[in-house]
């Protein structure tokens, strides 16, 4: 598959902008989140990931997407947005809301509000409590199909895995992936 240029990005999410103002409340006992998927404005629209800090009490040293609660007084695009500046120093101007994809509700408890937002070059300023790194996945790997694998977790139920030459992608990152590679075909 040809690498995917902002035009077809912006047209395929397009679709999508009738539900972007839609609020959606988290259910009961799930609380209300909100992750930014950051694709980078150049050659490759490459997709923006975190690598979260070894540190960290839950999920350190894996690949996430920036977010986290969404706060009293703020929508989730807003938290998206503020979580973003917080953990790599993306400021909210350099974002273009491109469109929302799926919900996914995660174990720990976690209802989440994915948005896709085009972004501007910008230097990176990793909140080292929370980020290690960033990578780049370019685009063009989420359509291969021997990067992506649904594998079974715990015995329990299966989980999106996503091979990428930068690191393993898996869980909920996992499955907001699989959902942006579904809206986009």
């Amino acid at each position: 598959m040809q690498p995917i240029c902002s035009d077809q990005i912006q047209a395929r999410l397009q679709v999508l902008t009738d539900h972007e103002h839609e609020e959606r409340p988290a259910l009961e006992g799930q609380r209300s989140s909100a992750v930014l998927i950051p694709i980078l404005r150049r050659e490759g629209n490459p997709i923006l990931y975190t690598l979260r800090s070894r540190h960290l009490k839950h999920h350190a040293n894996q690949f996430s997407f920036p977010g986290g609660v969404v706060e009293d007084g703020e929508s989730p695009w807003q938290a998206a947005l503020r979580e973003a500046e917080e953990e790599i120093g993306l400021e909210p101007g350099r974002v273009t809301r491109m469109g929302r994809i799926s919900d996914v509700y995660s174990p720990r408890g976690f209802h989440i509000q994915c948005f896709v937002g085009l972004v501007d070059p910008f230097e990176p300023r990793l909140n080292e409590q929370e980020v290690e790194r960033v990578i780049e996945v370019h685009m063009s790997q989420l359509f291969e199909s021997q990067r992506h694998s649904l594998r079974p977790f715990m015995n329990r139920y299966k989980v999106h895995y996503f091979d990428f030459s930068e690191g393993l992608v898996w869980g909920v990152t996992g499955q907001i992936t699989y959902n942006l590679r579904e809206a986009l075909l």
